[in-house]
């Protein structure tokens, strides 16, 4: 029980004499080094013999031999320290307690009681000193217990622990400074870890010996602190093997634990301070509150970690168990559904740790070394992306066994949107936090690569969920030009696949692909942005939050694209002179069952090149044929693609039909050509893709060619069924022509730069350069460079369109030896600007546009110079060619028409 205070009076005391060692005298502790028996720390000496060293070292400025103290503030300085276990403080009354509050604490007649484990109740009162409550018997004044704080997922009341600061291993490197030439190899140390030698004491840590002092300051009941010190420093001379703070001399503090050996020790603020220069009390109670906070976070971490294994464990045993398959599912989900449930409880305890960083980062940091601040932090958020990971793993299995991942009927395809839905959120959680770590923390993005979750299951994710989505927004009924949603969602989920899988494509290719899947995916999403939508407000909110999907994932593929263009040795050739033709084999679903191998290649439709995925077989004939199913649609027909004229075509059949029916139809079409040709100049000025323009525009022609193959090959064939056949051709001819013009309308804007755009016009001899700047001198110094400037202009109008900038670093360099990264595309009002402008305007914090480059290889370099060769010799200006070939009959070109598309 604690003394109490006299109620009045002075009490003179001695600040010199020897203080109690109020460590070594508290009954209840055995004092021995990590609970072994027999070996006791040892006292301060109170009496020495001086020697020359003493004196000097210990030399104390003199001070008034005598000071008044009030009792009050003795009573107040004193730390009281429980000596007794927090059983001996429950209360025994039978008396019942109210509610407690939100804080675990009920208040019964001015006096406060909390629940604390094992099932007790005892009587706490607030210590002013450190801010905590302790434990109290009825009959004491101050508390005397131990600190306890109040457990939110418990709800109980828990004991801290005010005697187990952090450790962490030593290093050879770290305690090179201190080794001795000693070798204790052939020696066995003591039951504490201690080697005595000559009045000395030693301890081995890896093989070497270090002289060590104890530090009883430091020391508690519960373990003793030992100080590793260099024996030609002055402190290593005690003849006790004391350490004493005052003396001058390097040290490192140390404990010794029966299983893991010596450990070094953080004493920040507690003891071991030179005499002067004691910490506060308010800091050393600072230091107590959050060494307190992290242990017990990093308890909750390792308990959550151990339940984590214990319920991984636990799957696994309910999916590998023999027996009826019904009940093996309900077992293996019931096992899924707990794995998800303790995710979500170790994200809430991990959210509140890194709250605890952020808001108490002044106070850790005052205790904790930058680096372990920012190596805890980091721990923290990987832990956290390893936790939604397992949640997006569980979901995704639990909802295969419950049956296909893309359940398309239509009542329960709100379920499937549901749950895609939140698989979604969850993945983006973890993306924003990987995003977080790469670019705030600097974490390399190659320390993710043991991810749970493939990049395969993540886009099969979001094109899932946009599948799902777009078939809740088809409207079959409507009259407008853009295909159905769910066609839509089923071009960009191959597009997803393709990227999936682009690790199989040789890196070569690299570029081509990933410029191929851009090109289509901006297209998709120009699309859902003109689809015709039934009325409510829900679809529109539907159709933004698919659009914005596709334009991550449109950022995605910019940015894979980028690194690529921005090498110095990347491919110059551009995605039509490619060959994409790869196989190769998917990773194992969660079925467990091997897909087949697939095949990425690259095929004309609607005049318009695409990547498409396949299965390769082999026909009745011999010859190889691909078959590509509709990758989140199984029910939907395959299309069959053979090889002709050396690329991938996809054949068109066309049944037999009357001739009545025939002529019919076609009149139909000739009737629908006007408007075709009007829809289509409307998504011009609407700035649709040109690629869905010219498929749109393809898409009818072909239907009319389909037609004037059936009606060649009807019977009886007359005059009229000629002319008819002529009109279709020249009408077909016509929305082909028009889709083109269009396309090269679109690619000649200047306010747009594209290479690819720029190639093809070349190549079509729609536009001319000419150099209009050469060799102009750009920067001083080592920053020197030679600028030639082309003016790109259209072929037709002759209006200026675009510039073309080449730096060089010598004014004699060859045309094609410019600088790397030196030769790209500008537009005519940004020309003049350069990154220093830029850069200028950034530091004023002036509104600026950023300047829009878009870089050149030296295939499309050199084009340029030809075309500015060809412009100084008119005579010898290329122009688009078309190859000569052999006249073919009328059904000979349509069919020719029909496998080019």
């Amino acid at each position: 029980m604690s003394p109490k205070p006299p109620i009045r009076g002075i009490t003179t005391v001695s600040v010199h004499n020897p203080r109690p060692d109020y460590s070594l005298a508290r009954p209840g502790f055995p004092l021995s080094f990590d609970g072994t028996s027999g070996l006791r720390i040892p006292t301060r000496p109170t009496t020495t013999i001086a020697t020359a060293i003493d004196l000097v070292l210990n030399h104390i400025i003199p001070m008034p031999a005598r000071a008044a103290v009030r009792t009050a503030a003795v009573a107040q300085s004193v730390a009281f320290v429980h000596d007794r276990p927090l059983k001996d403080y429950w209360i025994t009354s039978l008396v019942v307690l109210p509610a407690a509050d939100a804080e675990g604490m009920s208040t019964l007649n001015g006096r406060q009681y909390v629940q604390v484990p094992e099932g007790g109740t005892v009587q706490v009162s607030l210590d002013s000193a450190s801010g905590f409550y302790r434990a109290k018997l009825p009959s004491e004044l101050h508390a005397s217990g131990p600190l306890l704080r109040f457990d939110t997922d418990s709800r109980l009341w828990q004991p801290i622990d005010t005697s187990a600061p952090s450790t962490y291993p030593l290093s050879t490197t770290r305690l090179e400074a201190f080794r001795t030439d000693l070798d204790f190899s052939t020696v066995e140390p003591d039951g504490d870890g201690l080697l005595r030698f000559n009045g000395k004491l030693y301890v081995q840590i890896e093989s070497y010996a270090y002289q060590v002092l104890h530090d009883l300051d430091a020391s508690t009941p519960h373990r003793a602190v030992m100080r590793i010190v260099r024996p030609e420093d002055p402190i290593a001379a005690d003849a006790t093997n004391v350490y004493v703070a005052s003396r001058p001399g390097r040290s490192e503090a140390i404990t010794f634990n029966a299983q893991s050996g010596w450990r070094g020790t953080s004493l920040t603020g507690v003891a071991g301070m030179p005499r002067g220069a004691a910490a506060r009390p308010s800091d050393l109670w600072l230091h107590l509150e959050v060494t307190v906070a992290l242990e017990g976070i990093n308890k909750r971490i390792k308990q959550d970690q151990d339940k984590r294994e214990q319920l991984i464990n636990a799957w696994l045993e309910a999916s590998n168990a023999q027996g009826e398959h019904a009940q093996t599912v309900r077992r293996e989900t019931m096992a899924l559904l707990d794995r998800e449930v303790h995710c979500h409880k170790e994200l809430k305890h991990l959210g509140k740790a890194l709250k605890y960083y952020e808001e108490q980062k002044s106070s850790i940091k005052r205790f904790m070394k930058q680096d372990a601040y920012l190596n805890n932090i980091i721990r923290l958020q990987k832990k956290q992306m390893l936790a939604y990971q397992q949640l997006i793993e569980c979901g995704l299995t639990r909802h295969a066994l419950e049956g296909p991942m893309i359940d398309l009927d239509p009542e329960r395809l709100p379920r499937t949107v549901n749950v895609l839905g939140r698989m979604l959120s969850h993945l983006k959680e973890r993306q924003q936090i990987a995003d977080n770590l790469v670019n705030k923390w600097r974490v390399s993005p190659d320390e993710f690569s043991a991810d749970v979750l493939s990049p395969m299951d993540t886009h099969n994710v979001v094109a899932s969920w946009v599948l799902t989505k777009s078939l809740m927004l088809d409207t079959p009924q409507s009259a407008g030009n853009a295909p159905l949603a769910s066609e839509l969602a089923t071009r960009f989920g191959q597009v997803t696949f393709v990227y999936g899988a682009l690790g199989a494509v040789p890196e070569v290719s690299h570029p081509a692909v990933l410029n191929n899947l851009f090109q289509e995916c901006t297209a998709i999403r120009h699309w859902f942005e003109r689809l015709d939508l039934a009325p409510g407000e829900q679809h529109a909110t539907s159709r933004r939050e698919i659009t914005a999907e596709i334009e991550i994932f449109e950022q995605t593929l910019v940015g894979r694209l980028n690194q690529f263009l921005h090498q110095a040795d990347r491919p110059v050739l551009t995605f039509d002179q490619q060959n994409i033709d790869f196989e190769f084999i998917p990773a194992q679903d969660r079925s467990g069952l091997q897909p087949p191998p697939k095949l990425i290649f690259r095929a004309k439709k609607n005049g318009v090149y695409k990547l498409n995925v396949g299965e390769s077989r082999r026909t009745a004939q011999n010859e190889e044929v691909i078959e590509v199913r509709n990758l989140h649609n199984p029910r939907q027909p395959s299309q069959t693609y053979d090889r002709g004229r050396g690329e991938w075509r996809s054949p068109r059949t066309t049944p037999q039909r009357s001739l009545p029916s025939l002529v019919a139809e076609a009149t139909r079409h000739l009737d629908r050509v006007d408007a075709h040709v009007r829809a289509a100049l409307h998504e011009e000025r609407q700035r649709n893709h040109p690629d869905n323009i010219v498929e749109m525009l393809e898409s009818s022609a072909g239907a009319m060619d389909d037609t004037v193959l059936q009606l060649q090959r009807a019977e009886p064939a007359h005059d009229e069924t000629a002319a008819l056949i002529r009109r279709l051709q020249d009408a077909s001819e016509r929305l082909r022509n028009e889709g083109e013009n269009i396309r090269l309308r679109i690619y000649k804007d200047k306010h747009v730069l594209n290479v690819d755009r720029l190639l093809y016009l070349i190549d079509k001899g729609h536009v001319n350069a000419r150099k209009i700047e050469s060799r102009l001198k750009r920067g001083k110094g080592s920053d020197r460079q030679y600028l030639d400037i082309y003016l790109v202009t259209d072929a037709h109008t002759h209006d200026p369109l675009w510039h073309a900038h080449f730096h060089y670093a010598r004014q004699d360099s060859p045309d094609l030896n410019f600088n790397v990264r030196g030769a790209h595309l500008k537009t005519l009002e940004q020309s003049s600007r350069g990154i220093q402008s830029q850069r200028r305007e950034e530091l004023a914090q002036r509104p600026h546009q950023p300047v829009w480059r878009e870089y050149l290889d030296g295939r499309t370099a050199q084009k340029i110079f030809d075309l500015a060769a060809a412009s100084a010799h008119p005579m010898t200006q290329p122009q688009a060619m078309t190859p000569n070939r052999p006249a073919a009959s009328a059904e000979e070109a349509t069919v020719q028409r029909l496998q080019g598309m």
